[in-house]
């Protein structure tokens, strides 16, 4: 886009999910500093390449401290807009 609406990406920043008629959508949350280093980098170069943007946007960033398991599905994603990103919970076991 020539003019950005907000400051940051908040779309891409806090995620979303939703269903309308005949479509769904299902955004997940992203790393702040991450999207503003994208921001920025997109401002100065707006020719920048695709893996320069995945280098500093690797995948989502989930609040719930999932590991992502391989980059190739956010990369799909990314560049297509449809793909999946496969989430592994982590524990902390703590002896009371």
């Amino acid at each position: 886009p020539v003019v950005l609406p907000a400051r940051v990406p908040l779309l891409l920043l806090n995620g979303a999910s939703g269903i309308a008629v005949g479509m769904a959508t299902n955004i997940p949350p992203h790393n702040l500093g991450e999207l503003v280093d994208a921001t920025l980098a997109l401002i100065n170069d707006p020719e920048v390449s695709d893996e320069t943007l995945l280098e500093i946007v690797p995948a989502p960033d989930f609040p719930t401290g999932g590991q992502i398991l391989g980059r190739d599905g956010a990369a799909k994603l990314y560049r297509t807009g449809h793909g999946s990103v496969v989430l592994r919970a982590m524990i902390h076991e703590e002896m009371v």
